[in-house]
Parts: structure tokens; C-alpha cells; sequence
């Protein structure tokens, strides 16, 4: 890592503050971490102030302030460059949505445990849509129960092409990688990925095993299922 973050932790439990800044003094040292216990103050640090170093924001959702919402917009549009996780303790899709169309990088519960945490911050200093695993889980029931709900006839609405985009920016696919999972879900093998697509076997390889990481899942089978239930392929 050429140039090491600054991370603002603007959370409301001291506790959960402070062990956020104990792991990243840990693993990034270089990290410098600031320590925000009142939103407003977000407005008074230059974020635009040396470009080369990366700004990651932890945001807690429950900070207390009355227009929590309306803040982190004007900070996140007035800061494009300021990658932010946001904090929250309950998941709901419409929340979520918001925060990802306001242009935050991840979300993440209290209940993250270390690896995980740090896992994060590394996506988002890679530029990276993320979400953590006990959130990604329940992204995946609710698409799985959608599924359910279409099978028995429950519903017979579609998907519009603004909650699939919701969905990839979730699982944060590429163009590249959902035209893999593609064929991938059509039975194709990586010797005929690699042919199709005019690709080394290497590189269609490399790109199964990211979409294996991305999705969560621990091989093909499962692969194909998160796929179909989340609606990231045509079936």
C-alpha cells in the first residue's frame, strides 16, 4: 500500500469506536484515524486537501443528530472523493438502496468481526461496492424468498433493470465478470469460456474464482444458485 488512509470514525458508541481504531492501528499502523463524535464537524475538515492519500469515512447511521440523512448527503456530494461505510444495526432494503444511490462504497453491521472489517476497508480503498457478510446474507433471502414468491405464483412482477443493477452493484460484478457468470449458468467450462470469449483459460479462471469470492459461495453449484435467486442471469 503506497499511500496509507486517513479513517474518520464518526460513531456514537465509544466503545465500537475504539475497537474499530484498535484493528486498524493493528493491521494499516501508517493508518492515521480521527476520532468525529459529532456529524456536524465532517463539514469542518478539508477533505479535498492532499488528493494522493486515500479518506475512508465509518459512518454510524445512529449518530445522533436530526438530520443524519441530509448531512451525509451534502458531505458525500460535497466530497465525492471521501469513500464512506456506513454503520447500521437493522437491515432494510430501502435504507440500504438509499445510502448506495447517495454513492457509499459499503454497509456493515456492529456484529462485523475483524478479518471482515478489514476486508472492507481494503475493498473500498480498491474502489469496491461492499456490503458485510451477515448483510450480504440477507440481500441473498430476500431475493431467494422474491424467487420463491414468483415460483408460487405469489407475484408475477418482474424485476426492472433498477433493482438488478441494485443487485450487481451489491455483489459488486463486473461487466466482464456477469458476462462469465453467464455462461457459467449456461454449463460452459472454462476451456469454453476461455474460447468464447477470446481469453486465456488462465484469465477465464481467475475470473471464476473472483465471482466464487464475490458471491460468497464455495463452488459452481452454489454459484449458479445465488445467480438464478438473485436474478443476476436470465433463466
Amino acid at each position: 500500500m503506497k499511500n496509507y488512509p486517513n479513517v474518520y470514525l464518526a460513531i456514537d458508541n465509544q466503545i465500537l469506536q475504539r475497537g474499530f481504531e484498535d484493528i486498524l492501528k493493528t493491521q494499516i499502523p501508517q493508518a492515521v484515524v480521527n476520532q468525529i463524535n459529532d456529524a456536524k464537524k465532517l463539514f469542518e475538515i478539508n477533505f479535498q486537501k492532499d488528493t494522493n492519500t486515500p479518506k475512508i469515512l465509518i459512518y454510524d447511521a445512529n449518530l445522533k443528530n436530526e438530520q443524519t440523512n441530509l448531512l451525509l448527503f451534502n458531505l458525500l456530494q460535497n466530497n465525492p472523493c471521501l469513500r464512506t461505510i456506513i454503520l447500521i444495526n437493522d437491515f432494510e432494503k430501502k435504507k440500504v438502496k438509499f445510502l448506495f444511490d447517495v454513492g457509499i462504497y459499503g454497509v456493515m453491521t456492529s456484529k462485523i468481526l475483524p478479518e471482515d472489517f478489514m476486508e472492507m476497508i481494503h475493498d473500498v480503498l480498491q474502489g469496491k461496492k461492499c456490503l458485510s457478510p451477515i448483510l450480504r446474507e440477507q440481500v441473498i433471502k430476500q431475493f431467494c424468498q422474491k424467487e420463491a414468491n414468483i415460483s408460487n405464483g405469489t407475484t408475477t412482477k418482474p424485476l426492472t433493470d433498477k433493482e438488478k443493477n441494485y443487485g450487481e452493484q451489491l455483489f459488486g460484478l463486473t461487466k466482464r465478470e456477469r458476462e462469465i457468470l453467464c455462461l457459467i449458468c449456461n454449463g460452459r467450462n472454462t476451456k469454453e469460456i476461455s474460447e468464447e470469449l477470446f481469453i486465456s483459460q488462465h484469465t477465464a479462471e481467475t475470473h471464476r474464482r473472483n465471482l466464487l469470492y464475490k458471491l460468497n459461495v464455495k463452488n459452481t453449484a452454489e454459484m449458479v444458485k445465488v445467480a438464478v435467486t438473485s436474478r443476476l442471469v436470465a433463466v
